[in-house]
């Protein structure tokens, strides 16, 4: 009797450790990371893998996020606010150190090398499975969704697989689009008109792929400061304003001292738009920015209806439905 009661437990445990089982995955510096599953609590300390977590429907996992270009969440935008109603009690604005996110008890915790520093070595030193992320390119944008639904599982993974087909789609069309055309030259400015995205930056090869040369292409590092005769000097054909920051199209425009510059002149100044994150960082939505770049640069060129597919990936990746006026107010104007 004994050994069949100890049959039973052993079978009764292997088959609970079977179906929790484990995935393992290489993260995006190369470290090997075993994931015990389900993850149901997770701690995304790089506001940008946060993203990641909420394309993948797997929002009400998160115990503790930071958020890329948010300040507050009455500031969020209304469609992050939307999908996610906790999103107050899920937010954090300083990056909680060691001790504190061992203390919520996370079964995942998503960081970045550089901006979290020696955190995940730490916390894997505490049994805290931790996956760093490092998506400054547009192959590793892709690679970190299908990292994120692999790890997540289940439908998160099929979405992760289908957002790679959408992925290889848009960008092959795009790609096809602007091969042979003569690259417009563009300005991307940040918080203050005079602050401009480096050749470093996720930016500039958006640009280049949506058939863009970056005049700021030759800086190194983050975000640079300029003054106004470099810019005059550059004489960029398009001028693009980031998602976030104050500026507006109209303080260009308006601004004589910028007046004799083509993109001025022709009044080719646009601010790149944001629904949940915004599209000019290695975020998921910056397919959509690929396509609304391409659409400022060569007007007409990509054969795909816009707004259709802006309704589409915000339906599919986000479950958030835009109404036809919202999809053709993110049109370039």
């Amino acid at each position: 009797m004994k050994k069949v009661l100890l049959v039973s437990v052993l079978v009764f445990l292997f088959g609970v450790s079977a179906l929790a089982g484990t995935v393992t995955v290489v993260d995006q510096t190369g470290r090997t990371v075993t994931v015990h599953q389900p993850v149901t609590r997770i701690a995304s300390v790089y506001g940008i893998s946060t993203y990641y977590v909420y394309a993948l429907g797997a929002q009400d996992r998160l115990i503790t996020a930071g958020y890329i270009g948010v300040k507050s969440a009455d500031k969020a935008p209304r469609a992050l606010k939307e999908i996610d109603p906790d999103l107050a009690e899920r937010m954090a604005f300083d990056t909680p150190n060691v001790e504190e996110i061992a203390s919520l008890a996370p079964d995942l915790v998503l960081s970045n090398p550089y901006k979290n520093a020696g955190i995940a070595d730490q916390l894997t030193e505490l049994g805290i499975p931790t996956v760093e992320y490092v998506p400054e390119s547009l192959d590793r944008v892709k690679g970190a969704m299908l990292l994120t639904g692999k790890v997540l599982g289940g439908d998160a993974y099929s979405r992760a697989q289908a957002f790679a087909r959408d992925y290889d789609r848009i960008i092959a069309e795009v790609a096809n689009a602007v091969a042979g055309k003569t690259p417009v030259s563009v300005y991307f400015c940040g918080t203050s008109k005079l602050r401009v995205a480096s050749g470093d930056m996720y930016q500039t090869e958006m640009i280049e792929l949506a058939g863009g040369e970056s005049v700021s292409k030759s800086l190194k590092g983050y975000w640079n400061n300029v003054n106004l005769e470099q810019v005059l000097s550059w004489n960029p054909q398009v001028i693009v304003i980031a998602p976030y920051g104050r500026v507006t199209p109209k303080d260009i425009l308006s601004d004589p001292d910028w007046g004799s510059i083509a993109a001025v002149r022709n009044k080719r100044v646009y601010k790149m738009p944001r629904v949940i994150a915004p599209w000019d960082t290695p975020v998921p939505d910056s397919l959509v920015g690929i396509l609304w770049l391409a659409e400022v640069l060569h007007p007409g060129a990509v054969p795909l209806d816009l707004a259709a597919e802006f309704r589409n990936f915000y339906s599919t990746y986000y479950g958030y439905e835009l109404s036809e006026e919202e999809a053709a107010r993110l049109l370039p104007r």
